[in-house]
């Protein structure tokens, strides 16, 4: 009944023409999502999306049969972050918080500038995440700034736009779940770069397993953070 059900090696087989810079440029678009958009919803599947359209980028560096452990961890990590959000049911105050929770949990949204305190409302975080997408295409197509071992300029953009957006989401909030999402990027963008340098099964391993545990990390911090009155005493 299965035999004909395709494979994940078939699915990278049909998607090959998303290889290279297509690839780069989805995961670009994907990480500005992340940045932008609040809903959790939206926000895991732009992450799955990222991890597939990375997977295509790692396959020229991997052996097809390792490239798809990327895959692999990042359906786990947006699983478990999946069943997170649905059992804080994220994005929701708890109908018994008490107002200075509210507070301080609504104050996870605001970004200190100097001695300013700005809401990282849509427009303002759709506003950075352009100027950011702009720094990293710019600096992706400049041969200067192409990163040793790496000859494909697609890969050298797709590790900019994972790391200048990681780094960049983490900015921009408190929150675990959306903070967790902004590391997992920085994380995927170190490895691209990190695979261009050495293929080593072993730290393909290592790497996978620590995505895992960062994960379960993020998982446990937003469910304390949900749970009133554990961090705010």
């Amino acid at each position: 009944m299965f035999a004909d059900f395709p494979t994940l090696f078939d699915w990278l087989a049909r998607l090959q023409f998303l290889q290279g810079f297509p690839a780069a440029y989805l995961v670009l678009l994907m990480a500005v999502i992340i940045v932008v958009v609040r809903d959790w919803r939206l926000t895991l599947l732009a992450l799955l999306l990222l991890y597939l359209a990375a997977t295509l980028l790692f396959v020229e560096l991997l052996d097809p049969r390792l490239a798809v452990v990327k895959a692999f961890t990042g359906m786990f990590v947006c699983l478990i972050l999946y069943v997170t959000a649905r059992q804080v049911n994220w994005g929701k105050l708890p109908v018994d918080i008490s107002p200075i929770e509210a507070v301080q949990l609504r104050a996870e949204r605001q970004i200190r500038f100097g001695p300013y305190l700005l809401p990282t409302t849509l427009p303002f975080r759709l506003f950075l995440a352009l100027v950011m997408a702009l720094v990293v295409w710019t600096v992706g197509q400049q041969p200067t700034f192409q990163l040793p071992a790496i000859t494909q300029p697609y890969l050298t953009l797709a590790v900019y736009a994972l790391v200048g957006m990681g780094v960049l989401q983490v900015s921009l909030t408190a929150e675990p779940l959306k903070a967790g999402t902004g590391l997992l990027m920085f994380m995927a963008g170190f490895e691209l770069f990190y695979h261009a340098l050495e293929q080593s099964v072993l730290m393909l391993a290592a790497l996978a397993a620590s995505n895992l545990v960062l994960a379960l990390a993020i998982a446990y911090l937003t469910q304390i953070r949900h749970t009133p009155g554990v961090l705010f005493d």
